[in-house]
């Protein structure tokens, strides 16, 4: 039996990303059409036939962490030599910062699970197998912000918002205006240091002053949430999982108490600023004192810097029963499982319901901070890491509230 979605993964073998006019934004994978970064001449070749294993990881697994790089690592068996780099098909072509595009289609839709640049192709050859067997590794976007310098930021000045700072750093490397997917922000800016540094580290510095989220999208696209946004998010209606009854059915879920995101004295601090230290001395006592700091931040006041130290106090100064994920197996034709494997996106809210042995249940609404699909041809299991909410306020015109802990 074959999955009931369709993968497919193409290469585009014949130019390197780049963010000049020779741009072309269009895909016909990719939602928004701007998933693939490179020139005209590019056309993208189909290596489906030659699967065997496709692992596509996108996320971070804490709250405070940043988004991490998101990758895909497939396997292919070159039965014929095309990919052999000195004289396949594409001898000369087999290099670093191709971009790869992997793609599912269900009920004749496509959804695009990964649009990034390879890094490795890492050759195995067995001895008396003719066969090769390639491990293709690729990052997403955060690959190429991360290779990408600025200095002076153009139009970078004091009270700019978060998401004009961003926008702003991204014009310093012509990233291309219909590859973002910003909030405007909250939180307003000191004037940029002109300091040299990479485009990623300065994106996340300011979404860090914000509290933020920064990532790349399934589709290449990047994305900025200020906290308003993340907040509107958490009071969406929740996609309930469950081991029986009704809802979607998972197949694993993992949860724990320990003390892995405890903090009970934060301290914050902008650039130029005084540190900024809340404790709870309740906790310490409990539990001995657990410090958080973040520092090197750019909002304009200490008193920004203090209301971030107060939230993460306030969410993180007590431990939790902690889930930090659940696994849903997507191969079987189960409409509910395979349309959540294929359109879950970061920090989209669930609600999570395990039944414990003795009849008693433990129920968590969370927030999805991580993806991963690790597929093959007689399997396809999606793993969501989630979170505790940690931003809180009213949903403006409605009677929602975002969740539980104070608000920034």
């Amino acid at each position: 039996m074959a999955a009931a979605a369709t993968i497919k993964a193409t290469i585009r073998f014949q130019t390197s990303p780049s963010f000049g006019p020779n741009l072309i934004l269009g895909d016909a994978g990719s939602p928004l059409g701007t998933g693939v970064l490179s020139d005209a001449a590019s056309t993208p070749v189909d290596v489906t036939s030659m699967l065997n294993s496709v692992v596509v990881r996108r996320g971070r697994d804490r709250i405070l962490d940043r988004h991490d790089a998101g990758s895909a690592t497939v396997v292919l068996s070159d039965l014929t030599g095309v990919l052999d780099p000195d004289n396949g098909t594409y001898s000369g072509e087999v290099l670093p910062m191709r971009q790869l595009q992997i793609t599912a289609e269900y009920s004749s839709v496509v959804y695009t699970l990964f649009s990034g640049f390879i890094e490795e192709w890492d050759y195995t050859y067995a001895v008396g197998e003719t066969a090769a067997f390639v491990t293709v590794t690729a990052l997403d976007a955060f690959r190429l912000l991360n290779l990408s310098n600025v200095s002076t930021v153009a139009g970078a000045s004091t009270g700019d918002l978060t998401g004009t700072r961003i926008g702003e750093i991204l014009d310093e490397i012509s990233w291309p205006a219909s590859s973002r997917d910003f909030s405007a922000g909250q939180t307003t800016c000191q004037a940029d240091t002109g300091a040299t540094r990479d485009a990623l580290t300065a994106c996340q510095t300011v979404t860090d002053t914000e509290f933020g989220a920064f990532f790349t999208k399934s589709n290449g696209s990047l994305k900025f949430m200020d906290r308003d946004a993340i907040i509107t998010a958490h009071a969406q209606t929740p996609t309930e999982y469950v081991d029986s009854g009704s809802g979607i059915k998972y197949e694993q879920v993992s949860f724990d108490i320990d003390d892995v995101v405890l903090a009970n004295d934060v301290t914050v601090q902008r650039t130029g600023g005084s540190a900024q230290n809340v404790s709870d001395s309740t906790s310490i006592a409990s539990f001995f004192q657990r410090n958080v700091s973040r520092s090197g931040l750019i909002m304009e006041t200490d008193a920004d810097a203090l209301d971030q130290a107060r939230t993460i106090l306030a969410a993180r100064k007590d431990p939790s029963l902690r889930i930090g994920g659940i696994t849903i197996d997507a191969y079987d034709n189960v409409s509910d499982r395979v349309t959540a494997a294929l359109t879950t996106e970061m920090f989209d809210p669930i609600k999570v319901t395990r039944t414990q042995p003795g009849g008693g249940t433990v129920t968590r609404t969370l927030s999805v901070q991580g993806i991963e699909h690790a597929i093959t041809p007689s399997e396809w299991k999606t793993r969501f890491s989630t979170s505790e909410r940690i931003l809180g306020g009213f949903i403006v015109g409605t009677s929602k509230v975002g969740v539980d802990s104070l608000s920034y």
